[in-house]
């Protein structure tokens, strides 16, 4: 039973961490991946390439 309560408290650590990343860090984050999708999406390949 200890085994069940010591895995309990690994995750609750590992949420406790998880969660305590600040907003502001996550948007900056999600923002920088949109803009790197953004710009790879407006570069078309040429017609050739798909056939």
């Amino acid at each position: 039973m200890k085994s069940k309560a010591r895995e309990f408290e690994n995750f609750s650590h590992a949420m406790r961490q998880l969660l305590s990343v600040p907003h502001a860090e996550v948007k900056a984050k999600l923002d920088a991946e949109k803009a790197a999708k953004k710009r790879k999406k407006s570069r078309k390949s040429s017609a050739s390439g798909r056939a």
